[in-house]
């Protein structure tokens, strides 16, 4: 079976971490989040994987290689031009004959892949959509299903009023190659917003799948801190490398991460912290909720409150960065700052001794 997989996408939600890298790339417990996809792939045994690929693509095809490090052969398909998710994919649907399934590169799940082929293959349509539960409908593609699990209703992005079911597509198909006649060339065609649509409208067989195992899109801030201490808490299965120092006051479900790590004094973690590798901390820290990259370097007496901190950053000391605070690679701030809430700072920001920042009013 083929695996068509879409990772062409700029990510601009979760700016500025995507300035210099591919959303796939994002390291989700030090290692890309695209890997989780690709060695679940190697454990089914697919045949050929057709990675769509645009935004910073030589990063992706530099790291995944050929495919064989997971078992797997990969194939790249730029998509350059703005065709939508059906529309890219029926670039390379003349070189699939069967069923295949589609899948984003920087989802995390714990879907059985197996059992959602199967699934498709009983009910003999031509189209199966993956559905999740979720508190907020209102931010994905909404499904209805009849008895035989047929979907009845689908609505793109409803408004809260108009959402008739907290069941949404979590982003992952089975198709039939037949689906893509209903897919024109040349312009942009989506899945959710255009070709599920249509394929109610013309009474095409369109069925869910209904799984109850985790998932989540790690398309924004919040949900990137969300999935991570999901994990921790067992409710995501994950790989992953961490090392405790004997000065870190933490939970049972924190998580310091990475090597080479060094803390010079007392850090104190609340809800869970992930690091990457090259971490340098100073004494008296405390981290909440928080994600650090790879060479970063925080200063004594920080206070970190479900921030994001990039790559190669330093903070300086008894700086505070507040809920929702997001810094792009290779940022400086300086000693004594304080950074309000939700505030990005850009790629390479230099923040002087002392500055404050507050959001917009």
């Amino acid at each position: 079976m083929d695996v068509v997989v879409l990772a062409a996408g700029r990510g601009t939600r979760l700016l500025p971490l995507t300035h210099t890298r591919p959303k796939p790339m994002l390291p989700f417990f030090n290692i890309p989040v695209v890997d989780y996809l690709f060695h679940e792939l190697g454990r089914i045994k697919v045949d050929r994987v057709f990675m769509l690929v645009d935004y910073l693509q030589e990063q992706l095809m530099k790291h995944c290689g050929d495919g064989s490090r997971y078992g797997l052969q990969i194939g790249y398909y730029t998509n350059n031009e703005p065709f939508g998710t059906a529309g890219a994919c029926k670039k390379v649907v003349g070189e699939i004959k069967d069923d295949f399934l589609v899948l984003s590169a920087d989802v995390v799940t714990n879907m059985d892949l197996r059992a959602f082929i199967d699934f498709h293959r009983s009910k003999g349509g031509i189209a199966t959509l993956a559905l999740s539960r979720v508190d907020n409908p209102s931010q994905y593609g909404v499904a209805l299903l009849d008895a035989e699990k047929r979907v009845e209703r689908f609505l793109e992005k409803p408004r809260p009023e108009e959402a008739f079911s907290n069941t949404v597509n979590a982003g992952m198909y089975m198709l039939d190659p037949a689906v893509f006649d209903r897919v024109p060339a040349g312009c942009a065609f989506d899945f959710s917003r255009d070709l599920f649509p249509r394929m109610l409208s013309d009474g095409d067989r369109l069925f869910g799948y209904e799984f109850g195992e985790y998932w989540n899109d790690l398309g924004l801030p919040s949900t990137y801190l969300s999935a991570s201490e999901d994990a921790l808490k067992g409710r995501l299965r994950v790989h992953t490398v961490h090392h405790r120092g004997s000065h870190v006051s933490a939970g049972e479900r924190s998580l310091i991460s990475g090597r080479n790590c060094i803390i010079h004094g007392s850090l104190h973690i609340g809800g869970f912290a992930v690091m990457g590798n090259n971490v340098e901390i100073g004494r008296n820290v405390e981290i909440s909720r928080s994600i650090i990259l790879d060479g970063t370097k925080i200063g004594s007496n920080v206070k970190l409150r479900e921030a994001i901190i990039g790559e190669g950053c330093v903070i300086g000391a008894n700086a505070v960065l507040e809920t929702g605070c997001v810094a792009g690679d290779h940022c400086v701030v300086g000693e004594d700052s304080k950074i309000g809430t939700n505030i990005k700072l850009w790629y390479g920001s230099r923040l002087g001794p002392g500055t404050i920042m507050v959001p917009d009013q």
